[in-house]
C-alpha cells in the first residue's frame, strides 16, 4: 500500500517527444481508373483528375514532455498530451479521398508496453469531439532483437501503427480538425511504479488516396 502511495504522489519521469510532420501536402494531376475483378487495372478507362489534399499537421505544436503525470479517465480532455490538426481536401480537388493516420519510427521502453499507456484519435466539430478510434501499447509489436541481460527500461523500436485501420473519407472542399491524445492512465487499485522513467518517441503521419 505504501507503493501504491508512492507513485499517486509521484511525477512520472517519462519522456514523451511526438514529431508532428505530414508526409503529403502537394497538388498533382491524378489520373483514375477501375480495376476489373482480377485485380489489374484497366487503364483504358481513364479519366483526368485533381488531387489535393493537404495538413496542418507539420506545423503543429509538438508533444515534448519529460515529467508525464498519471491522470484519471475523467481528465483525459484537459490533461492528456495533444496533436491538433487538420486535413483539408482542397476546392481545386476533382476528387474526394481517403485518409489514414500513421504512428511510426517509434521508440518504446519495455516498461510501456502497458494497458495504462494510451492514446485516441478525435474528430472535433465545433467543441463537440467523436472518437474515431483508440488504443494502448501493451500489444505495440517490436521489431529489434531482445538483448541479453537487457532491464526493463531498456529502449526498443516498435512497428509502424495505422490508427485508424479504416480509412475517413474526406469530400472535396473539406476541412476535418482532427486530435491525437496521449496519456499514462491512473488505476487507483494497482501499484505502476513500473511506468516510472520510460522513454516513448514517436511520429505521426498522413497517407492519403483519391476516391473515383
Amino acid at each position: 500500500m505504501q507503493e501504491k502511495n508512492e507513485i499517486k504522489n509521484h511525477i512520472i519521469k517519462i519522456g514523451v517527444f511526438v514529431v508532428a510532420i505530414v508526409v503529403l501536402g502537394i497538388s498533382l494531376s491524378y489520373a483514375y481508373f477501375t480495376a476489373n475483378g482480377g485485380g489489374q487495372a484497366d487503364i483504358t478507362d481513364t479519366n483526368a483528375a485533381i488531387f489535393e489534399v493537404t495538413s496542418t499537421l507539420k506545423d503543429s505544436t509538438v508533444i515534448q514532455n519529460n515529467k508525464m503525470a498519471l491522470i484519471d479517465a475523467s481528465d483525459i480532455k484537459t490533461k492528456a498530451e495533444k496533436v491538433e490538426f487538420s486535413v483539408t481536401n482542397s476546392n481545386n480537388s476533382t476528387v474526394n479521398a481517403n485518409y489514414q493516420i500513421h504512428l511510426t519510427n517509434i521508440i518504446l521502453s519495455k516498461n510501456l508496453y502497458s494497458e495504462y499507456f494510451k492514446w485516441e484519435l478525435v474528430k472535433k466539430v465545433g467543441t463537440e469531439e467523436t472518437l474515431i478510434t483508440n488504443g494502448t501499447f501493451e500489444n505495440a509489436k517490436r521489431l529489434d532483437t531482445p538483448v541479453d541481460g537487457e532491464g526493463d527500461k531498456a529502449e526498443t523500436t516498435v512497428e509502424e501503427m495505422i490508427l485508424n485501420t479504416d480509412p475517413i473519407l474526406i469530400a472535396k472542399n473539406t476541412t476535418d480538425q482532427l486530435i491525437f491524445r496521449l496519456w499514462l492512465e491512473n488505476d487507483p487499485d494497482q501499484s505502476q511504479i513500473d511506468l516510472t522513467e520510460g522513454q516513448f518517441k514517436g511520429i505521426l503521419k498522413i497517407e492519403a488516396t483519391p476516391v473515383k
